[in-house]
């Protein structure tokens, strides 16, 4: 592998990496104003119920690995250009 295709994945990770992050965050504040509490952020809080903690996973997973599937698909797309 050339320097510049290590370059190149490392710059696609982290990308997709931060995307991830972005999404993350993103989610955060949609669920704060949707539910007018914080997102659950510990599992072990006698404050979270299970059904909020399970949803607040499925959502915050599929949403954060979108992101990240979506810019490695951009970023696969244009280097193969």
């Amino acid at each position: 592998m050339s320097n510049k295709q290590l370059i190149t994945n490392v710059g696609i990770g982290l990308a997709a990496a931060s995307a991830g992050i972005l999404a993350r965050k993103t989610l955060q504040k949609s669920w704060e104003k949707v539910t007018n509490e914080p997102a659950p952020k510990d599992k072990e809080s006698e404050n979270t119920d299970l059904k909020e903690a399970v949803t607040w996973a499925v959502v915050s997973g599929i949403g954060a690995g979108v992101a990240r599937m979506a810019v490695q698909y951009v970023m696969d797309k244009r280097q193969s250009k």
